[in-house]
């Protein structure tokens, strides 16, 4: 059993981003709310949310993402931590931007017992991170690095996200640049993102960018990246379409329990999705309505992927993103006769089918889009 904490909190809102966020600001009155108010406000309802659905088992994975878990203080994620069962060989994962830690605080994620970080860099150019919208400029990459090194000792269990394929006038994150942040740091993992353009996000609502459309790259510019990436990183186990671990040991566990798909977890937090005997419950993704929400049971969008129908479709847009891929006895025959179509890019034993690495991968939207409709 896995649970999944949101913290909506972000310093600025990055023109990529679509997920449930609230931007606090960067000024010093800004800040001063932030920490008095928003975040105690936000904390209280959290923790009342966790108490009134949490059933008290013992958790394999704690995963807190955002929005940016790093902006927390201490307090507040230990007061969040007490509210689970401990379990000694949890994977507590936090994301945490650069700029938004220091060394002390760093030292209070590991005694609280963060094993694992999640970094978003995205890019080492400062250019391409302003005109992303991030928070954070290479110094703070380089600054952040060092004081994981000396707290943590090591990067194996940091995984270090990427973006390519991104507009011309924004600027490339050179693969070069991740190519040499991998030789320099060897990190047990390595999330490299195609950016995908959402209709929530800046890009696409304020600057009408649509994927494949100058200026962003076309489809046969992405091909050719996504290749140049799984080049770069062959040396990694490459087990989800986006995600690289050194080995099996630096798989992140919690995304592996997502991607099995129809695995119980906890979401918990505004806009945070939770899975429980196929009935998937996503709570509101405003500040308002969440403590509504809480306050009352109501608001939320209840699905239920009981039917056979919705457990194939779950399943096929999950497990054949992984190199795990999906058991065969899970399908119908006739999605089995229609996966036929697409055989070239499968690999298919007795009793498994999944996606070649990476050519199978490239086509995977394409091909789940075609099969989830298929009863």
């Amino acid at each position: 059993m896995s649970a999944y904490i949101h913290i909506p909190f972000c310093l600025k809102r990055c023109f990529y981003c679509a997920f449930p966020v609230h931007v606090v600001g960067q000024t010093e009155v800004n800040q001063n709310y932030y920490k008095q108010c928003l975040e105690k406000q936000y904390i209280g309802y959290l923790i009342k949310d966790i108490q009134n659905h949490y059933q008290g088992e013992p958790l394999k994975t704690i995963y807190f993402g955002g929005g940016t878990p790093s902006l927390l203080s201490l307090e507040s994620l230990q007061l969040i931590l007490n509210c689970f069962k401990k379990q000694s060989n949890a994977e507590i994962t936090i994301e945490a931007d650069p700029k938004t830690f220091n060394k002390d605080k760093l030292q209070g994620f590991k005694s609280l017992g963060f094993n694992r970080l999640s970094v978003g860099i995205q890019s080492l150019q400062d250019e391409t991170l302003q005109r992303l919208n991030r928070s954070h400029l290479r110094k703070d990459i380089d600054d952040a690095l060092g004081m994981i090194e000396k707290v943590y000792g090591t990067f194996d269990n940091c995984s270090f996200d990427f973006l390519y394929n991104l507009p011309t006038e924004v600027g490339q994150s050179s693969l070069e640049d991740l190519k040499w942040f991998v030789e320099q740091f060897k990190p047990g993992h390595i999330s490299a993102y195609s950016l995908s353009i959402e209709e929530e996000s800046y890009f696409y609502k304020k600057l009408n960018y649509r994927e494949g459309i100058h200026p962003l790259p076309n489809i046969e510019i992405q091909t050719c990246n996504y290749t140049k990436v799984n080049q770069i990183l062959q040396q990694y186990d490459h087990y989800e379409i986006s995600n690289f671990a050194k080995s099996e040991k630096h798989i992140s566990q919690h995304n592996r329990n997502y991607w099995y798909g129809n695995s119980n977890f906890y979401g918990f937090g505004m806009g945070a999705t939770s899975l429980q005997n196929l009935i998937r419950i996503t709570r509101p993704n405003t500040l308002k309505k969440y403590y509504q929400f809480v306050e009352s049971g109501e608001g939320c969008l209840i699905e239920d992927e009981s039917s056979q129908f919705e457990k194939q479709r779950i399943l096929l847009m999950s497990r054949l993103r992984t190199k795990w891929g999906i058991d065969k006895a899970l399908l119908s025959q006739s999605l089995l006769e229609a996966m036929k179509k697409f055989e070239e890019y499968f690999i298919i034993s007795e009793d498994n089918i999944k996606l070649k690495i990476p050519e199978g991968y490239l086509v995977c939207d394409e091909i789940v889009g075609y099969l989830q409709n298929i009863k």
